[in-house]
């Protein structure tokens, strides 16, 4: 494969990003549901932002983190010596994804399980980097990388990947420690861009600033080959939603997005109806507080000095003058009615609300059950794209360490027998 050039990787990117940049649009509005930004009822009117989305997203984080991975290679009609041979496979993928895991946790990372639920809970994608490096004195480490797929590119082929690319600002202290390299450009306050691109052959490493009419690019890392025989880079969405095409150019960019969803699918646009709502009560609360006043006097400017709802207050009132309240405010009849079906339908495209601890009644058996059955329809997916995520990790490094290249590595894990293990694994028998 002939080396890419310069301008053609950063023209790959930014090709990339056009024609994705809905489904990145998405991504970015299901972040700010979690991060539970203010939501804004008006100037000068009570706010309510609720933490729904947040706890739902979490809980749903928390059992893929929490469940229990079995790696296993089948020994239906192997003989002994296959099975043994297994048996060390199978601590090599154990082993590799503890010192992958110790080496995020060095670098104050999550480790990696944590890093995909968080991506494909909130983003609908998983994607990252896995490689075998060598340090300086030729000993071998692996590099497991979760990306966050708002920042990576790709292209693909008939058979699979062709290309990955990993684009995210720096300034230029970390390029500075991380590269090596001095970069004076100041014309970009929120860092300079890195891109980090992979092929099937080569791996380089530019740094970009200012516009696409006017570039300022430099390579800090050379087009080098990884020695992975294929783009060492796993991506993909959640969920089964194909890509669509539509018979016009705009709906297809529209269909992008609705492609490796997140938890929000079902319930992203209710979250706005149910905190208009909540502020609405909110505001008539804080109203039957401090009601409104009716100051009548003979030229119409009298003003109170004073809070006239503090304990012990005294008005002084002339001849013709009154202060009085205007009155409480009601919601509609049918509000309550209408927060009810909007509740249900939160809870539908959700969690039940028993999964946190909340039962208004006593449920039977069989509705107990039919409850969990929900819960696994939620789940289900994402458990099944951290799964798919890492076989394609397994099968990228195990391709690279049976090439014989690196220097065999001794690793150490918790098998699923629950055997401790600390041994040296060679590339033959992978």
């Amino acid at each position: 494969m002939a080396r890419r050039k310069v301008e053609d990787i950063i023209r790959l990117v930014d090709s990339h990003y056009d024609s994705t940049e809905p489904l990145r649009q998405r991504m970015e509005d299901d972040h700010s549901l979690y991060r539970m930004e203010e939501y804004d009822a008006g100037e000068g009117y009570q706010s309510y932002t609720s933490n729904e989305p947040r706890t739902y997203a979490d809980k749903v984080m928390g059992w893929i983190s929490s469940a229990e991975m079995t790696v296993r290679i089948s020994n239906e009609g192997a003989d002994e010596e296959i099975r043994e041979k297994n048996d060390q496979k199978e601590r090599f993928l154990i082993g590799i994804l503890r010192a992958a895991d110790e080496r995020l946790c060095s670098m104050m990372l999550p480790e990696i399980r944590e890093q995909l639920a968080w991506y494909s809970v909130l983003r609908g994608w998983y994607a990252g980097r896995a490689v075998l490096a060598k340090r300086e004195d030729g000993t071998t480490y692996v590099d497991i990388t979760p990306w966050d797929p708002l920042h990576t590119y790709w292209g693909t082929g008939e058979d699979g990947l062709e290309w990955a690319c990993y684009k995210v600002p720096k300034t230029s202290d970390q390029i500075l420690s991380q590269y090596g390299i001095k970069v004076d450009w100041q014309s970009n306050i929120d860092g300079v861009m890195v891109y980090d691109f992979y092929d099937k052959e080569m791996n380089t490493i530019i740094i970009h600033n200012g516009s696409r009419d006017r570039p300022q690019l430099r390579v800090v890392k050379k087009q080098i080959k990884h020695g992975a025989g294929k783009v060492p880079v796993f991506i993909g969405p959640v969920g089964s939603n194909p890509y669509i095409v539509a018979l016009n150019q705009t709906g297809m960019q529209d269909t992008i997005a609705d492609v490796g969803e997140s938890v929000f699918s079902s319930t992203r646009d209710l979250y706005d109806k149910h905190n208009l709502m909540m502020s609405t009560m909110l505001e008539l609360t804080a109203r039957s507080r401090r009601q409104g006043l009716k100051v009548r006097s003979r030229d119409g400017t009298k003003t109170l000095d004073d809070d006239p709802y503090l304990e012990g207050s005294e008005i002084s009132l002339a001849v013709g003058e009154d202060v009085e309240p205007l009155g409480m405010l009601e919601v509609a009849r049918e509000t309550g009615a209408f927060m009810g079906l909007v509740a249900g339908e939160m809870q539908r495209g959700s969690l039940p609300h028993t999964v946190y601890g909340e039962v208004a009644f006593q449920l039977s058996g069989f509705a107990i059950n039919s409850l969990r059955q929900g819960v696994e329809t939620v789940v289900g997916k994402y458990l099944r794209s951290v799964e798919k995520a890492y076989r394609m990790i397994f099968n990228i490094i195990g391709d690279q360490y049976a090439t014989g290249a690196y220097q065999a590595m001794e690793l150490s894990g918790m098998d699923r027998n629950r055997v401790y293990f600390s041994q040296e694994i060679t590339s033959d028998i992978i």
